[in-house]
């Protein structure tokens, strides 16, 4: 959608801006509650705090409004997508830098392609090929540079494994979940996975000690808790649908590129995380990557209708 003179929605602009903003931030406190409180409280009580909000959103809209059929699809989304996606990060940037994992998660897009390619949905490009060679080999790149800088190399590999594997947990969700979203809406479907993931990790990670652990919490704790929950998990949600919504794809796509960049430098200046050159040289080919792959089939078409033309 754009303005009166063709320029585009400058709140939708705004809106996606915002998004990412929070998104690139939210390494740096999803780190400090996992180093702090331990990962496996800060989902208990995280998810404790955000399964109240949805719950409730809920009971507002009339309950869990889902055929019978839909079931399986909806469980794998919230069991594989959501339960995968958080319990990686938690516990993966527990040993990982905010600026490395953010970095390592900055390759979800060609995930999310990967997965639409195996499952049969869209073809495989050549674009699309080279994108993953390039952004896996800055992947690697990336881990091997900054592996002879980790005081502990074991728990910085499973680290790393573990966000690698929570980026592949998100795009199951976001491949899996088109369908439901396109039948039953963004917001349900979101308030559904959620809730059921919320009760699987309340399940898994609450403990006794994890009252203690609340009773514990300093107003820093609280306040990363009250980050996450609320603009990094509630409202970038809605602004993000909100602003892509609006915008073409190729236009609401290019915000992505924001995320880890903000991720590294806010490591950087909030956790006095170092800027190694092998973050640098790893992740510009992690971005290289995924820039072929999204824009070299839209750039090869313009070509070829330059051409026709």
């Amino acid at each position: 959608m754009t303005g009166k003179n063709g320029d585009m929605d400058t709140r939708a602009l705004l809106a996606l801006l915002f998004t990412v903003v929070v998104w690139g931030l939210g390494p740096v406190f999803i780190r400090s509650l996992s180093v702090d409180l331990g990962p496996a409280d800060h989902l208990a009580i995280r998810y404790a705090l955000v399964s109240i909000v949805y719950l409730a959103a809920l009971a507002s809209i009339g309950g869990w409004r889902i055929e019978w059929r839909d079931w399986p699809r909806l469980l794998v989304i919230s069991l594989i997508g959501m339960v995968g996606y958080n319990l990686g990060s938690a516990f993966g940037f527990e040993r990982v830098s905010a600026g490395i994992g953010s970095l390592i998660i900055g390759t979800q897009p060609l995930l999310i392609a990967f997965l639409g390619t195996i499952i049969g949905r869209e073809k495989l490009t050549a674009a699309s090929i080279v994108g993953l060679s390039v952004a896996f080999s800055g992947t690697a790149l990336l881990v091997w540079n900054d592996l002879n800088l980790a005081s502990d190399s074991a728990g910085f590999l499973i680290g790393c494994a573990m966000l690698f594997l929570s980026g592949a947990a998100w795009a199951v969700y976001v491949v899996a979940s088109k369908p439901l979203i396109q039948k039953y809406g963004a917001f349900s479907i979101t308030a559904m996975s959620i809730s059921i993931a919320s009760a699987v990790m309340l399940i898994l990670m609450a403990r006794p000690s994890t009252i203690a652990t609340v009773e514990a919490m300093s107003l820093r704790n609280w306040l990363d808790m009250a980050y996450i929950v609320i603009p990094s998990t509630l409202i970038s949600a809605i602004t993000w649908n909100y602003g892509a919504s609006r915008l073409p794809a190729a236009a609401s796509g290019a915000f992505i590129y924001l995320v880890p960049i903000i991720g590294v430098f806010s490591g950087a200046a909030m956790l006095n995380e170092t800027i190694t050159t092998g973050m640098l040289t790893g992740g510009g080919l992690i971005l290289l990557g995924v820039a072929i792959a999204q824009f070299g089939p839209r750039m090869r078409s313009k070509r070829l209708q330059q051409v026709a033309d």
